[in-house]
């Protein structure tokens, strides 16, 4: 291939994991290949500590969607036949070094789109069986083919398949696969290994299930798969989901229970996608 590859470490005052994430990217990068950090508006050393490394600094503004489109945008200006490789700046430790194995998956299959798959045994995921894949399977199933874990941080994108705008927060993943599922791109996933990350104890996760089922409701009606008159209706179905997440357990407690509430209250019938559903003749 051709192409190059560019690598986006993206972060918020990440300032006690980001030198690993930086160290990952720097590994992976090969002759001709970048590495950014692209800065989330930290208020910590994170900037300085990108710097020390050498690694450019691109300054975003909060939110991780806002940051990602900053990576876009600037390599849409000046290479964008590259590829996007993101990683996350809370990044502990993994068991391979993950932007290479992520590079390494783009220049075998060519796909525009490769999400890496991981191992994570202490993270509890409730966002992903909870609300996207009840959401995406009724209103996008083209979206999961090729992706097992949809949410994954460690993903190569042909910037060709963003083709419309990042939502600003934690829904950008989603977005963007959605972007490829629907508008026929190639899309893989690749195992990684294992990983740890930051759990902040859980701390995020409402924000993050607000976010992701926004951006796939915005996405559904903009291709047509939702009528906007019924999107409050979809937001309402969320709301027992989203409760019962802002009141799980914290890390390594006894989650039995609450996973069994959860997956009943998932299972629920899910709204009409037109109004016309909504009423008799």
């Amino acid at each position: 291939m051709g192409a190059g590859f560019t690598f986006a470490v993206v972060g918020r005052d990440e300032e006690a994991t980001l030198a690993v994430a930086l160290r990952c990217a720097l590994g992976a990068a090969e002759p001709g290949d970048r590495v950014w950090f692209v800065d989330s508006a930290s208020s910590d050393a994170s900037a300085a500590i990108a710097a020390a490394h050498g690694v450019e600094v691109v300054a975003a503004p909060e939110g991780k969607g806002r940051a990602m489109q900053a990576a876009f945008d600037r390599q849409r200006a000046d290479r964008p036949g590259d590829h996007l490789v993101f990683l996350d700046a809370d990044y502990e430790w993994s068991e391979r070094n993950i932007p290479a194995a992520v590079r390494a998956e783009v220049v075998r299959t060519g796909a525009d789109l490769v999400v890496g798959t991981y191992g994570e045994a202490d993270r509890r995921r409730v966002v992903t069986p909870a609300a996207y894949l009840p959401l995406v399977t009724a209103l996008a199933p083209e979206a999961l083919e090729g992706i097992d874990i949809p949410l994954s941080g460690f993903r190569a994108v042909r910037p060709s398949v963003l083709r419309s705008p990042l939502p600003p927060g934690y829904g950008a993943e989603a977005h963007l696969n959605l972007e490829a599922g629907l508008g026929g791109d190639r899309v893989v996933s690749c195992d990684v290994g294992g990983f740890r990350g930051s759990l902040k104890g859980y701390r995020n996760i409402p924000a993050i299930l607000d976010d992701v089922a926004d951006a796939i409701l915005d996405s559904a009606v903009r291709h047509g798969r939702l009528d906007a008159s019924v999107r409050p209706a979809w937001k309402a179905w969320l709301e027992p989901v989203r409760a019962l997440v802002a009141d799980q357990p914290g890390p390594g407690a006894d989650d039995t229970a609450f996973l069994a509430e959860l997956a009943a209250v998932a299972a629920r019938p899910l709204p009409p996608v037109t109004a016309a559903l909504t009423s008799a003749d």
